[in-house]
């Protein structure tokens, strides 16, 4: 986890992750920030990492991808515009809070925020080690 977040662990292998799991303090183990976004990590298991992302009114991520791992994104608060590089050219599309995103692995995106609040966003990746590489 990005930082010492407090979870009680059960003899399941169930836990519950505190409250303070959901910061987005760009650690290494959550990939990272690109550009303005800034991520972090909630809790990595069964092979799936779920993390959040801050992107600030007016800011925009770097153009990056996530090599094979595909990305859902849940909006919780603002709204976010993705412009994705798909097979058949650019795409343009907005989710807002509420709405979730899901973008394949592999493509070359980029996220900006229109919105004058900032956008909070809960993230998942098929992946227990989430990959984060910035292109610029």
């Amino acid at each position: 986890m990005s930082s010492s977040v407090e979870q009680t662990v059960y003899p399941s292998g169930s836990r519950v992750v505190a409250t303070g799991a959901l910061e987005a303090d760009n650690a290494a183990d959550a990939g990272g920030a690109s550009g303005a976004l800034s991520r972090g990590t909630a809790v990595s298991a069964g092979g799936m990492w779920l993390g959040v992302s801050v992107l600030p009114p007016g800011h925009h991520s770097v153009a990056h991808h996530h090599e094979d791992q595909t990305t859902i994104v849940c909006v919780i608060s603002g709204s976010m515009r993705f412009l994705v590089s798909g097979p058949e050219g650019e795409e343009d599309f907005t989710a807002g809070a509420g709405q979730i995103a899901v973008i394949p692995g592999g493509l070359v995106h980029r996220e900006e925020n229109p919105d004058e609040v900032d956008c909070r966003c809960v993230v998942a990746r098929n992946s227990e080690q989430p990959t984060v590489v910035n292109l610029s």
